[in-house]
């Protein structure tokens, strides 16, 4: 969660000089156009935790993206260039259709499959969500995830809910902002982009259209190269007209063509003081009422025609009793039963709650109501209004209300004199308690007609009340199964247990994976997950850590975590790598140092190094595992060093070498396996040459970046067979190359399986050469591609089996032809690039030539065909023509 501010705003003005200093001024304020985001300690006692505990603070994700845009940024620009994702995708694309018609390499890692592992317990942020009104029960909800994109779930009453991604392969997975079509359901849309200001905020590609009820969707060409639509943080659809209205940070927008085009109705020079719309709520009598003013003031504006120049600023009106000074953002509630009510939450210009006021004659005057009470102050929000902020009105009842700040609070009688408000959800208990929900809430929608069944959307997912407003305090159960929007930084396998796997999350600490498949993890460590491992020689002990400096270690095979270093230097989520051979953790520390821990498995003190004043902040560390006590460490100016003899006892020194001298963020240095001169090093930033070689220990340099797209590259994986082969880490999933000694590297988009995902880290068991990917909005994958074909099994993959497919493209009728008959019982599939099966058959006698009549309804797109008996596998890429 984001509790209360400690420092004070002189303290972040002293902070923003230093990042104004470091990064030449335009990197934290193109993040939060000046404005600085709460703070807090890193941590904070639990009220009412079981055992009594300290626990760390979870959930800080202003300070994981504030350290990600330095890395990431355009050094030429200082600003993210995201919208270069889009040109990636369209490239990436383009290289999936051409793979059909050309020839690769028996084993090609193009072909590498991703096995989704979870977890399928854990939720992460829902900034959107809507009941479908198709579906009287209550049961089907739709929800937008801050970095995980699109869900859908068609049984969300029940105790164990399933949740489908309706699509992993958008060009963009920041879905914030969900609505429906109230005259014609099938015609649904979704906004990209969450504009609150949080640092962490994932910049939106605009806004995309279904109209047959969610099932196929497509991104508005209107919407999807302007700066306008950058940022949806509410979508609404008029009842009557049909028209489309978008509260963007480029202002009210109206579109009465179905999304076609577009015209600002409000903002800036369009009626209002600020193009930053916050909501649009639309009343019973399908009056309009938009809030304005994000992280700045405005007010709240009604119209009944939403046409320009037909706005009201309610604020402003005589005697309104609505603020006109001290606040920014404004959240909206009408009763769907009475027209005339509406409610209003502000943000004060601190942060905290300013005020909740009450409507009964549709926004003309107002009350201000009785505010909730937490400990001992009248701020339920703790700080953080511009971050969560939810309020909704029962469908029946006009005077029952539940509002979210960290927690929920319900009030029977929004009328009365006083509001008694009642706390129902508390995060800081027991996730095994009924009154455990999540910190941090964004959004609720009401299941039912009479209000008692309820969703709430917020920081871990999605939870569920049945009895809303009962006299009893409501119970809440989690609706998380299966809804794997996990934002991992970093993952640590076991040496030998292909199933046991360490996972840092933001805002879900470290879970612990222990079960084969897609299954519920286990938490190890609390906080914001950061990087975590597994001694490969004593694998009884077991590491994980907090932010910047602060370790966990586990002497029992990961059954307990105590803490036993804490330290604030290094980076928020510091990058950190450990030796298991000479049980030393290295790490980040202040800028110009690398922070040593010796004996990590025993002792608990620690030791710095100093770098050459060139140095700059360390980004990435390597322990070498092919030269002891040797260390390679990138740093953000762009330099590699190597560092010997690390933990040399004085007059003795460590030998410090630089390189590598090159320009962006090192994302990772990958040495070969068995040879430190062969290493590979990459660069996290957009516009910079992301991918370089030496074959000579550093004397010399090659790019090999070849085709790649302009786009952030995190890790690199050298196959431990081939070191002509690798697989890199990137924005937009992962790529792969069959050959890095070409003159023309060639890499080719290498997720079948996987989401269209950023994806962190890859690890690979050295025992079973398992590759493993953390993933930040899509949980983790393992894929076993780098196993000899030879080792794989009964089934060996023998992609030589096929012989031809044809035609190729094809519509319907596709004929395979294999170089040997089938046996009988061989099963053909087809799976689409989300790794969903759309056609399987038996093959019901030995036979060379297999022809295949596929389901009419195909989308045109690239599929993967899959012909698999007793002996071997093989696979194709093919594509369906419409």
């Amino acid at each position: 969660m984001k509790s209360t501010p400690t420092r004070t705003r002189q303290w972040w003005a002293l902070l923003l000089l230093g990042v104004i200093a470091a990064f030449g001024g335009s990197l934290f304020f193109w993040q939060n156009n000046g404005r600085p985001a709460s703070l807090q300690t890193l941590e904070q006692r639990l009220e009412g935790e079981e055992e009594g505990e300290e626990e760390e603070n979870e959930d800080r994700p202003d300070l994981a993206l504030e350290q990600d845009i330095e890395r990431t940024l355009d050094p030429a620009l200082g600003t993210v260039p995201r919208e270069r994702l889009l040109v990636a995708q369209e490239y990436a694309q383009q290289l999936l259709a051409e793979r059909p018609n050309r020839r690769l390499p028996v084993g090609s890692l193009t072909q590498t499959t991703w096995v989704e592992r979870g977890p399928s317990n854990i939720g992460g942020r829902v900034r959107a969500m809507v009941v479908d009104p198709t579906d009287a029960t209550g049961n089907t909800v739709w929800i937008g995830a801050a970095g995980g994109g699109l869900w859908k779930t068609t049984n969300g009453t029940t105790a164990a809910p399933t949740w489908v991604s309706i699509d992993n392969f958008f060009s963009n997975l920041a879905v914030t902002a969900v609505a429906f079509n109230p005259s014609n359901p099938n015609i649904m849309y979704f906004g990209t982009g969450e504009g609150y200001y949080n640092a962490d905020a994932v910049r939106g590609l605009g806004i995309w259209k279904s109209v047959d009820h969610g099932v196929t969707w497509t991104q508005l060409a209107s919407t999807a190269r302007s700066t306008t639509y950058q940022y949806i943080l509410k979508l609404a659809v008029h009842p009557v007209t049909g028209d489309v209205y978008a509260a963007t940070r480029g202002g009210l927008m109206r579109s009465t063509n179905g999304g076609n085009s577009w015209e600002k109705v409000l903002g800036a020079s369009a009626g209002a003081v600020t193009d930053r719309a916050g909501d649009i709520e639309i009343g019973a009598d399908n009056t309009l009422y938009v809030s304005m003013g994000i992280q700045s003031g405005d007010g709240i504006y009604r119209s009944t025609t939403g046409n320009a120049g037909s706005w009201t600023n309610l604020n402003t009106l005589a005697n309104s009793g609505l603020p006109t000074n001290g606040y920014e953002r404004i959240e909206l509630a009408c009763a769907p039963s009475d027209p005339t009510r509406v409610y209003a939450m502000f943000q004060s210009t601190s942060d905290a709650l300013l005020d909740i006021y009450r409507s009964s004659d549709g926004g003309t005057t107002w009350t201000a109501m009785t505010k909730p009470r937490w400990e001992n102050s009248d701020d339920f929000t703790r700080g953080q209004a511009w971050y969560d902020l939810s309020i909704a009105v029962s469908p029946s009842n006009a005077n029952q209300l539940y509002i979210g700040g960290v927690d929920l609070f319900r009030t029977f009688d929004a009328s009365a004199t006083p509001v008694v408000w009642n706390q129902t959800s508390f995060w800081s208990i027991s996730k095994l308690n009924s009154r455990y929900v999540h910190a941090d809430q964004h959004t609720v929608a009401f299941a039912s007609n009479d209000g008692s069944k309820a969703y709430f959307g917020c920081d871990g997912g999605v939870f569920l009340t049945s009895n809303a407003f009962a006299t009893t305090s409501p119970n809440f159960t989690n609706c998380n199964n299966g809804l794997n929007i996990t934002q991992f930084y970093a993952v640590a396998l076991h040496p030998t247990d292909p199933n046991y796997f360490l996972a840092g999350a933001q805002d879900n600490g470290t879970q612990k994976f222990t079960t084969a498949g897609m299954n519920s993890t286990s938490e190890a460590s609390g906080g914001d997950g950061a990087f975590c491992f597994v001694d490969e020689d004593q694998p009884q002990f077991q590491f994980t850590s907090y932010v910047y400096s602060n370790y966990y270690r586990s002497s029992n095979n990961g059954g307990t975590f105590p803490r036993v270093v804490s330290n604030n230097a290094g980076s928020f989520i510091n990058p950190t790598d450990y030796d298991s051979k000479g049980n030393t953790m290295y790490a980040a520390a202040a800028a110009g140092s690398l922070f040593m821990w010796p004996n990590a498995t025993t002792a608990n003190v620690t030791t710095t190094l100093t770098l050459p004043t060139t140095a700059g902040t360390v980004t990435h560390v390597t322990a070498s595992k092919n030269q002891d006590n040797r260390v390679f460490v990138g740093t953000n100016s762009g330099r590699v060093f190597r560092i010997d003899n690390t933990l040399a006892v004085a007059p003795a020194t460590p030998t410090i070498t630089e390189i590598r001298a090159g320009q962006g963020s090192v994302s990772c240095v990958a040495p070969e396996d068995g040879n430190d001169n062969h290493l590979l090093v990459t660069y996290s930033n957009y516009g910079v040459t992301s991918v370089w070689e030496t074959l000579d220990a550093g004397a010399t340099w090659r790019s090999i970046e070849g085709n790649l797209p302009d786009m952030p590259v995190r890790w690199v994986v050298l196959d431990p067979d081939n070191n002509r082969r690798a697989l890199l880490a990137t924005e937009l999933g992962v790529w792969s190359s069959d050959n890095l000694g070409a003159t023309d590297v060639a890499w080719e988009p290498a997720s079948l399986g996987m989401a269209n995902v950023r994806v962190d880290m890859l690890r690979m068991r050295k025992s079973n050469k398992q590759v493993v990917a953390a993933t930040h909005g899509r949980g983790l994958y393992t894929t076993d591609v780098f196993v000899p074909l030879a080792n794989k099994g009964a089934a060996a993959v023998n992609n030589k089996f096929i012989s031809s497919v044809y035609p190729n493209p094809f519509v319907q009728n596709l004929n395979v032809e294999l170089s040997q008959p089938a046996t009988s019982g061989a099963t053909v599939t087809l799976t689409d690039m989300q790794g969903r099966t759309v056609f399987k058959t038996q093959v019901k006698s030995a036979d060379r030539l297999l022809k295949l009549n596929t389901p009419s309804g195909l989308s045109a797109g690239v599929y993967t065909l899959t012909v698999r008996d007793a002996k071997q596998t093989a696979t194709r890429q093919v594509v369906v023509q419409r």
